[in-house]
């Protein structure tokens, strides 16, 4: 008899991850959805990235900047 008890337990336990489980997918799955309209419909997310033009090493910080226009 304790084993059909510990049986039974097992089974609930496996059936409540189950269902957590796919409620979690479901709101990830809203969210996903949400976030593709929101992306659609903002003409700001879709705008093409900036040209910086040509890019010179800065060793001071370790990184690329856009380079500088000197004056003659």
């Amino acid at each position: 008899m304790p084993q059909l008890v510990a049986a039974l337990l097992i089974g609930a336990g496996i059936s409540a991850g189950f269902k957590w489980i796919a409620r979690e997918m479901a709101r990830a799955a809203d969210v996903a959805r949400e976030t593709q309209e929101q992306m659609a419909r903002g003409p700001e997310l879709n705008t093409v990235p900036k040209d910086l033009g040509k890019l010179e090493w800065d060793p001071e910080a370790g990184v690329y900047r856009p380079a500088r226009h000197r004056s003659a």
